[in-house]
């Protein structure tokens, strides 16, 4: 065998190694990058999300204030109409303790 039979044989299955290897090597930076994107995407709708989330907690919280804000107002209000009733018990209880002594 000639040194020009050997290059070739030698050389042309090298050349169809690494021709291989450089197209192998696009394909993986083709994937890494389109990972890499994707990535990015899912990122940004998960922060989308998240202040999404954050908004309708914060308007669900301010809800909840104002509805328990509001429940403290009838509490107030129904306190105050309780120590009338009292007052107005004790009032015509001591009515009725008057009617009764006069009757003896």
């Amino acid at each position: 065998m000639s040194d020009v039979q050997l290059y070739l044989a030698i050389g042309i299955p090298m050349i169809v190694v690494l021709a291989s290897l450089t197209v192998s090597l696009v394909q993986i930076s083709a994937i890494r990058e389109g990972l890499r994107e994707l990535r990015s995407d899912v990122r940004g709708d998960i922060s989308a999300i998240r202040e999404d989330v954050h908004g309708q907690i914060s308007a669900i919280r301010e809800d909840v204030r104002s509805q328990v804000s509001t429940i403290h107002d009838e509490v107030r209000e129904m306190r105050s109409d309780m120590r009338e009733i009292r007052a107005d018990i004790k009032l015509l209880t001591g009515k009725v303790y008057e009617l009764m002594s006069e009757k003896r």
